[in-house]
């Protein structure tokens, strides 16, 4: 387990890889709550939703893309964090370890 580590530590940089995904996880948000708001405003309202509700016709793409990207952003923010955690377990050995004079 020992040589796995040690192989990607030196392969992946791990807190680089936290930190690229961390902020790749609040892009994602921010462009999802933009996304939101502007599916809310563009959703149909009055008889033209009655018409959505029926299949008559159909709701507008960012409404129905919204959920999607909305998906996207939750399953980058959970892999920012299990990152996060890999690099916090990761660290605590290395601090640990009593120097050797």
């Amino acid at each position: 387990m020992e040589m796995l580590r040690n192989y990607l530590n030196g392969k992946l940089h791990y807190k680089r890889l936290g930190r690229s995904a961390a902020a790749l996880a609040g892009f994602a948000g921010a462009l999802s709550m933009l996304i939101g708001v502007l599916a809310a405003r563009l959703s149909p309202h009055g008889w033209s939703r009655l018409t959505v509700a029926l299949h008559v016709s159909r709701a507008p793409l960012i409404v129905r893309l919204a959920p999607v990207v909305a998906g996207i952003a939750v399953s980058l923010g959970a892999a920012a964090g299990l990152l996060s955690f890999y690099s916090w377990c990761v660290e605590r050995p290395e601090q640990e370890r009593p120097r050797e004079q």
